[in-house]
């Protein structure tokens, strides 16, 4: 067992409550670790830059300031997404994670952005900075101990797939590769060099707005709303191919709310099958999504006619002379209509992520024309899936 490990199992242990709870125990805790820590180093910090005037020691001093902010919103962030559904959030509050997450990236890019200022300043006009070691000596070990901590937040945000800790953590090692610039600057201002600490200053700056920006991005997105991956998606169709008299899935959605997650997929079945059993078909589907992803499930069900000859053979041709389009992912509800006024060939079709709608129209005006072709006297209906189904 880890150090970190250990630490973790003494004092939130995981117990048989619901993973939600535990997860928001764990970030309520990494939250009160980095409060505690900072406000210590912080102090440290800023008595160390105010006894010798480095600028660079002050912004540092700050920087581990922000830390605590930021520490204390992933504090509000995890309570905040442990509160239940209620009318207005019927979606829960997992999104509040989010929200914290991009509040310490502003916290950053603000912070660089004051110290920009002072770093150039005292380039202009250098000042000798006088350390003793012994201050020296302090920052360096707030280096190691910053760095442990973002290892600990690392480690507590794989443990529960959590972006604000995993932010948090960067965080923490932003401020100790900060620190280690102003050691260096520490020690060049001994040896006569005091324009150092303001090209230190600069750096610290540049690199909180750098990492600021990176950690609002990937926030941005999730408050946006991003794609499932190519695995996740892959593993709910496996879970859905996987259930009796099931013949295909597609058009699946993954809707994200922090660590609740809904999804919904198409599932094709014999139109033979009785309403009663496509019935039973869905709530299996539905019960082994539930419990192996812990996702909120919904099933739409498609009849397909798989025994129809005609069914069979586009299907038969549509794999051989198209599935190799790299414009096209997936072909599905193949039907056909034949009546006395029309003949009509429907089915649909998901595209490439990112395919432009002018590509779109001119796959799928291809596509209908090959059939067409192949299938003298028959209409194609063609029907593509949004963006946001695979």
């Amino acid at each position: 067992m880890t150090m970190f490990e250990s630490i973790t199992n003494r004092f939130v242990p995981n117990t048989k409550e619901p993973a939600q709870t535990y997860r928001a125990k764990i970030g309520v805790f990494q939250g009160r670790i980095s409060v505690f820590v900072n406000s210590i180093l912080f102090i440290f910090k800023l008595a160390i830059g105010i006894m010798v005037g480095a600028v660079s020691v002050i912004a540092d001093a700050v920087h581990t300031l922000s830390d605590v902010v930021s520490s204390a919103v992933v504090i509000w962030g995890f309570k905040q997404a442990e509160k239940p559904a209620d009318v207005e959030h019927p979606y829960g509050h997992g999104r509040a994670e989010y929200i914290a997450t991009l509040i310490i990236a502003i916290l950053l890019v603000v912070a660089g952005i004051e110290f920009i200022q002072a770093a150039i300043d005292r380039i202009r006009h250098p000042e000798l900075v006088a350390a003793e070691w012994w201050m020296i000596i302090v920052l360096t070990a707030t280096i190691i101990l910053k760095e442990m901590t973002a290892r600990y937040a690392e480690y507590l945000s794989t443990k529960i797939a959590s972006g604000t800790l995993h932010a948090d953590a960067w965080h923490h090692r932003t401020d100790a590769i900060s620190s280690l610039l102003v050691v260096a600057a520490l020690i060049a201002g001994r040896y006569n060099y005091p324009a150092v600490d303001g090209w230190a200053g600069l750096g610290v700056a540049l690199f909180l707005i750098y990492t600021g920006f990176e950690i609002a991005r990937d926030a941005v997105d999730d408050l946006i709303g991003k794609p499932p991956t190519a695995d996740e998606v892959e593993n709910i169709r496996q879970i859905v191919m996987d259930v009796n008299r099931v013949l295909g899935a597609h058009d699946i959605t993954v809707h994200s709310y922090g660590h609740d997650k809904f999804v919904s997929v198409h599932v094709e079945i014999d139109a033979d099958e009785t309403t009663a059993k496509a019935h039973d078909i869905s709530e299996e589907v539905e019960d082994r999504l539930q419990k192996a992803l812990g996702v909120e499930p919904t099933v739409h069900m498609d009849p397909v006619h798989p025994n129809d000859p005609m069914v069979h053979e586009i299907t038969t041709y549509l794999n051989k002379q198209w599935s190799n389009d790299d414009r096209i992912t997936d072909f599905h509800d193949i039907r056909v209509v034949k009546t006395d006024n029309h003949h009509v060939i429907l089915f649909g079709i998901n595209v490439k992520v990112g395919l432009g709608q002018n590509k779109i129209v001119e796959c799928c005006q291809s596509l209908e024309d090959d059939l067409k072709r192949k299938f003298p006297g028959y209409e194609i209906n063609t029907k593509v899936s949004p963006l946001y189904r695979y």
